[in-house]
């Protein structure tokens, strides 16, 4: 592998970057959504590859350790919350999720479609926000401890307990009065003859209990989400003013502003076909139909990643330049301490966990469909990688006088094994899981022809196959185009 010296991107090798970034964000976000890679796993999965790209990128920077890339997509993990009814809002309507008694369908209220475009926003400001300010510290010339990580840590997670139970109430009243009247005639009809806001106090926010009772499961998860966004502008003025890092705070905002975008943009395609909001009246296209959950996963994490290349393309460039006097600076002094964090959590768990598990699960949908299998096999492989990585990361660091789990850069480690690691997602992504969700799903030999094409494209049956794997390819294409060009012969 040849070592890149500087980060010094040209103007064509920064615009082939952001297409990139957007391609890959994209389709792991995609994946996601898929089972396997789901949830708050998955979360980590999407940031932890990005983290990747990024470090190949930029990573000579004394920053930019081994230590955070597992770190910033920990705080991607935790903060990775749920979306209820929020996403069809912008059409106009709010649904009860649950039936009222007596009722077999689900009630539909109109509400403004403003207040859904206001909860989507909050929804993505407050989605990665600790993900945000520690991905941000990557490129600050502030030296962080870990005393400063657990103080916006600490502030996040007070201000969001506080605006749970105070706050995020009125705010969504503000915004959304017609979804906390219908919340109350909900509690009513269940037979609870208290508020929404003392609903949510006396049962502290339970999804579980909210799912029960109509239109409550949308104020809790509204509330949340409300919480988050105002947790989020709390630990950002947190890092400005008592941790005195202007930099990482102004990005870490900008950051969360993406998010916000992306995930409202994206949502487009779940509000068409409705007859009121902001697209009233226009049919969602035929060959998305099925797939519309699938393209706005999709488009949220290509927006996102492509404006977070964008807000990194426009940095100062001594942000963004490799550092002249670059020598490996490891964020933990501790040897001992080092090898357990390093050995469980930067390699075990994001390289052998998290892709043994989608493999497993995935594998099980392909195979004998039993749900104890994919577990059993998850903890089979696990276990049997975990004592050669844990070895082999603790050889390195007692013999390395950095602290360095890899005998190599974390720039050099990034370059190799991002492709290893983004190859490995798509194979388990195409080619396991259910019959319907892989490439198996397409008949070569029905779509030769022309009419073939046409018909199955109109059917929807190729619109997320041929996306997902467009983004797959080009990827590799940019990530391999991008460092040729900046090799050294």
């Amino acid at each position: 592998m040849t070592i890149i010296k500087q980060n010094n991107l040209k103007w064509y090798q920064q615009i082939f970057a952001i297409i990139a970034g957007a391609c890959l964000v994209g389709f792991m976000w995609r994946a996601r959504g898929s089972h396997g890679f789901g949830a708050k796993w998955g979360m980590f999965a999407v940031t932890f590859v990005f983290v990747l790209f990024i470090y190949a990128l930029y990573g000579r920077r004394q920053k930019m350790n081994y230590e955070m890339m597992p770190l910033c997509a920990v705080f991607a993990a935790l903060t990775a919350g749920g979306w209820g009814t929020l996403n069809s809002q912008m059409d106009g309507y709010l649904s009860s999720s649950a039936n009222f008694v007596g009722e077999e369908t689900y009630r539909f209220i109109e509400i403004s479609e403003y207040s859904g475009l206001a909860i989507m926003l909050l929804l993505g400001f407050g989605w990665l926000p600790l993900f945000a300010i520690c991905f941000s510290s990557l490129f600050s010339k502030k030296k962080y401890e870990f005393k400063d990580f657990l103080i916006y840590v600490g502030v996040y997670y007070i201000t969001v307990i506080i605006s749970n139970f105070t706050i995020s109430h009125l705010i969504l009243d503000v915004i959304n009065p017609e979804a906390v009247e219908a919340c109350a005639e909900g509690l009513r009809d269940a037979g609870h003859n208290i508020s929404p806001m003392k609903a949510f106090i006396t049962e502290l926010g339970s999804a579980a209990w909210a799912k029960k009772i109509p239109f409550c499961r949308n104020y809790f998860t509204s509330v949340k989400v409300i919480s988050s966004a105002v947790g989020a502008i709390t630990s950002i003025l947190t890092v400005a003013i008592v941790i005195k890092d202007k930099f990482t705070a102004v990005v870490a905002f900008f950051i969360n502003l993406a998010c916000a975008i992306a995930i409202t943009v994206a949502d487009i395609p779940l509000i068409l076909d409705s007859d009121r909001g902001f697209f009233a009246g226009i049919k969602t296209p035929a060959f998305i139909t099925g797939y519309e959950w699938s393209t706005w996963e999709f488009f949220t994490g290509f927006i996102l990643g492509l404006l977070v290349m964008l807000i990194i393309a426009f940095l100062p460039k001594q942000y963004t330049d490799a550092e002249e006097l670059f020598t490996y600076t490891p964020l933990l002094k501790n040897k001992r301490f080092s090898i357990i964090y390093n050995g469980i959590l930067t390699m075990f768990f994001s390289f052998v966990v998290i892709l043994a598990r989608a493999f497993s699960f995935r594998f099980n949908e392909f195979t004998v469909d039993n749900e104890v299998f994919e577990i059993v096999l998850t903890l089979v492989l696990s276990t049997a990688l975990f004592y050669p990585v844990f070895r082999f990361v603790k050889k390195n660091i007692l013999n390395s006088e950095f602290n360095k789990p890899i005998n190599m850069t974390p720039q050099e480690f990034a370059i190799k094994l991002l492709p290893d690691y983004f190859l490995v997602v798509g194979l388990v992504y195409f080619l396991l899981g259910e019959f319907e969700s892989t490439l198996f799903s397409i008949n070569l030999l029905e779509i030769l022809s022309v009419e073939g094409f046409i018909e199955k494209w109109n059917a929807g049956v190729l619109w997320l196959p041929i996306l997902m794997l467009t983004s797959f390819i080009i990827f590799f294409i940019l990530f391999k185009i991008i460092f040729r060009k900046k090799r050294e012969k």
